[in-house]
């Protein structure tokens, strides 16, 4: 076989970069992926770029923003918001190089930001429509919210400054409200974030029994970091948690995946601490206004009953007075028609009855006297059935829920008496008992 040239490795490397500069002397722009990035101490910037088909990698390349190119940094985060960050799409404009013992990369001259803040919102677009189709998005706020929010799970670093503005907002509230707080670690910014979430979010769902409310807190972080919180697996564990997902990562122009699918969102961590509070006191509201309202209920109630007890008392002691009135005239027109006939008798019969009369006489007088006496104890004994009567001597009545009460045991420690006297009623609560 006829050699040709002969190339050692390096002179034919060597061939290859210069024909690689020669074809592509000027920059040109390529879309790729972020792998992965560094930095060193000199401030080079060293990125894994790549390009991927349904999840398969089709292409890899290293690229480098040298330390004099730095610039192309601070002008992609002042118009994003964000920093360069591992799967974030960009546009970037490249010189191509070629080294014989480091192979192919790429110097990254310029980004374009309107790219990547177009790339960043079709993700968030695209994530949040899965979330939509999957029946997701809406799930976290179809929950019921608890009406007394008291015992809260926040994720949140221990060092954000939200974190302690959010305790501080709680615990300074006007109304004396006790809220009881666990903090659950996480990482709010950084490649660990998305980890640090999910493990606490297991962690407090294991858990839910304990808690009534998660709530979410950043605050004070940088506004580039909130692509973060924009990851569909992440959105999806708020969306299905089973306790409502309150938000407040401090924002103020964006909106994350978070944001959308969390029960509530809101601006910063101390308005999450001002929505806790107003749900607090419109709860303490309402109870206030249900025990005004049953207890005009039961005043009216027990005017009612006063009323008619009152009635029944006087209908009582009319009848019982009406009684005695009917028996005594009916004992006045026997003892008339017993006396007429034997004042008959007597002039009829003449003295043969005279001794008869004086014992009937007797007898009448003892049948008198016996039924006199038999009928004022009756009338005592109906003056006593009458409820005032027995009032006015200085006893009391007793009731509970509107029913008299005739055994300490049917009292419990906590219940609430209406004692009535004969010219009025007082109230009191029960706090000891004990048994004869």
């Amino acid at each position: 076989m006829e050699r040709g040239v002969v190339f050692s490795l390096s002179e034919l490397l060597e061939t290859i970069g210069e024909t690689l500069e020669v074809c592509f002397a000027a920059p040109l722009w390529v879309v790729a992926e972020i792998a992965d990035l560094r930095f060193d101490q000199s401030g080079h910037c060293y990125l894994e770029l790549v390009e991927k088909q349904n999840q398969e990698l089709r292409a890899r390349v290293r690229g480098t923003i040298w330390a004099s190119f730095s610039s192309v940094l601070s002008s992609f985060s002042a118009v994003t918001g964000r920093t360069l960050a591992k799967g974030m799409e960009i546009l970037a404009l490249v010189r191509i190089r070629f080294h014989p013992v480091y192979g192919l990369s790429l110097d990254i001259r310029d980004i374009d930001p309107q790219y990547s803040l177009g790339a960043m919102m079709r993700h968030k677009k695209e994530v949040l429509s899965r979330l939509a189709r999957e029946g997701y998005l809406e799930r976290n706020r179809s929950l019921p919210f608890p009406p007394v929010p008291q015992r809260l799970a926040v994720l949140s670093s221990p060092h954000a400054a939200g974190f302690g503005d959010f305790l501080a907002h709680l615990q300074e509230n006007p109304y004396g409200f006790r809220f009881q707080v666990e903090l659950f670690p996480v990482f709010v910014q950084g490649e660990e974030t998305e980890l640090t979430f999910l493990s606490a979010l297991e962690e407090v769902q294991r858990r839910a029994k304990d808690f009534d409310v998660l709530v979410i807190l950043r605050g004070g972080g940088a506004q580039s970091d909130l692509h973060w919180f924009d990851s569909y697996t992440l959105g999806k564990a708020v969306a299905t948690f089973p306790l409502p997902v309150l938000v407040g990562i401090g924002h103020q122009r964006d909106e994350t995946v978070l944001d959308a699918v969390a029960y509530h969102s809101l601006k910063t961590p101390t308005a999450v601490a001002d929505f806790l509070i107003e749900r607090m006191r419109a709860f303490d509201e309402l109870v206030f206004g249900s025990y005004l309202t049953l207890k005009g209920a039961v005043e009216h109630l027990l005017q009612d009953q006063k009323i008619t007890l009152t009635m029944l008392s006087a209908h009582l002691e009319q009848r019982s007075r009406n009684a005695l009135k009917d028996v005594q005239e009916t004992t006045m027109q026997l003892r008339w028609r017993l006396k007429e006939c034997a004042r008959r008798t007597l002039e009829k019969n003449g003295n043969a009855f005279s001794g008869i009369w004086q014992k009937l006489g007797g007898a009448l007088k003892a049948t008198f006297s016996a039924h006199t006496a038999s009928l004022e104890h009756i009338t005592r004994a109906v003056a006593l059935l009458d409820p005032y009567s027995t009032l006015r001597r200085g006893y009391t009545l007793t009731l509970r829920q509107g029913k008299i009460v005739k055994s300490a045991k049917e009292c419990t420690p906590g219940d609430v008496l209406e004692t009535r006297f004969c010219d009025g009623w007082i109230q009191s609560e029960v706090t000891t008992r004990e048994f004869f």
